[in-house]
């Protein structure tokens, strides 16, 4: 059994004062087992003030996680805040580790990093929580992908970091104080967890009922849909080309992707459009996948994500969950940003479960097939749960 507790502190300036409200609001002595480790998710902030450091150094165990924009946890939430939860068993053992600089889609990194990670271990992990950077010459797909193939398709749930500013420059992976724009942070967990995965992405009334099929792809860049270049099928969906020859407001219209039958269906933003007609995606869509675009709306995302916390809760027999949800619908929020996480706040009151909420650069979490076999997946504009 995996027993876990959770606390926050916006005390953003005050190194000592942080350190003393969380390791009080956290009350770990006397509550640790054998094994144990600790998540965080923190404004990025924290890390220049010393904060991350201070707290850091302060606790009796290893510590990783992200930056984030927004986060929530034991009944708190918002945007200037430091979120800890702390894992704790008796069977469970917690292997962590850092990886070095990954430079691009270089896979060897990768591999020597899990390989160095797991080899104190003759056993396979159960779950692995991967917290991976946000790079601009490497995807959220690539790291899946090639953890995928390096450690035999084991469950892998995490993010990438992210933060308050346009260029996300201070989007920082995060391991025992360090702070990291490059590197990979991992946590396997050996023996006694037995995880359910959920996502949340968008109803089905909130969809144009047309569908079209990918055929001409490379990578994220989706080339033609039925033979027509992209933008013509989003013009035949009632949407306009504006003067510069794209689509206004083009990251509100998520692309739903089903791959026919290989895994559920899953959410592509679409960034930009090219010259040539191209939409540039959050990640790659094959050629012969069914692409349907859908509507994003504050009511929208609170309706979906509730559903689906709702759907995880119904399990009676868990104790812990980690949320990460996209930055996009963040911003999709507008006014009222903090709409989702007081969602998940209210559903977690009165119940006896830990929680950690962030927001994420880009959210990693199985999903499973027709024939209910897991599959990893990169998700965009996804609201995804890991309860155990």
């Amino acid at each position: 059994m995996i027993k876990s507790f959770s606390a926050c502190t916006a005390e953003i300036d005050d190194t000592e004062l942080a350190v003393k409200e969380l390791v009080e609001r956290l009350d770990y002595k006397g509550r640790l087992l054998k094994n144990t480790v600790g998540i965080m998710s923190c404004f990025a902030d924290f890390i220049k003030t010393g904060v991350v450091r201070a707290i850091c150094d302060a606790l009796p165990f290893d510590v990783l996680g992200v930056t984030t924009i927004a986060c929530a946890s034991a009944g708190q939430c918002g945007e200037t805040m430091l979120c800890v939860m702390v894992l704790t068993s008796d069977e469970t053992e917690f292997v962590t580790g850092f990886s070095e600089p990954v430079l691009g889609k270089d896979t060897s990194v990768l591999r020597r990093f899990y390989d160095e990670a797991a080899r104190s271990r003759n056993d396979r992990p159960s779950l692995i929580f991967s917290f991976f950077p946000l790079l601009f010459n490497a995807g959220s797909d690539f790291f899946v992908e090639s953890m995928d193939e390096i450690t035999g398709g084991l469950p892998i749930f995490g993010a990438l970091p992210v933060d308050h500013n346009a260029d996300y420059h201070e989007s920082y992976v995060i391991f025992n104080g360090e702070a990291w724009r490059d590197r990979v942070a991992l946590l396997l967990f050996y023996g006694g967890a037995a995880p359910r995965f959920y996502t949340g992405t968008i109803s089905d009334d909130k969809i144009f009922p047309e569908e079209g099929t990918v055929t001409a792809s490379n990578g994220n860049l989706i080339q033609s849909i039925n033979g027509k270049s992209m933008i013509e099928f989003l013009m035949s969906l009632g949407l306009a080309k504006n003067e510069n020859g794209g689509i206004d407001g083009i990251n509100s219209f998520p692309l739903i992707a089903d791959y026919n039958g290989a895994s559920e269906p899953v959410i592509a933003s679409m960034f930009a459009m090219t010259p040539e007609g191209y939409a540039v995606c959050s990640r790659k869509v094959p050629v012969g996948s069914t692409l349907a675009v859908g509507m994003f709306s504050p009511e929208e995302i609170v309706a979906t994500s509730s559903n689906t916390l709702e759907d995880a809760l119904d399990e009676a027999q868990y104790r812990t969950a980690l949320i990460f949800s996209c930055v996009g619908r963040y911003f999709a929020l507008m006014y009222d940003q903090s709409a989702e996480m007081e969602m998940v706040v209210s559903g977690m009151k009165d119940r006896e479960i830990s929680y950690l909420m962030a927001y994420s650069g880009g959210e990693i979490c199985p999903v499973y097939n027709d024939e209910g076999r897991r599959i990893n997946r990169a998700h965009s504009n996804t609201f995804t749960i890991c309860v155990f």
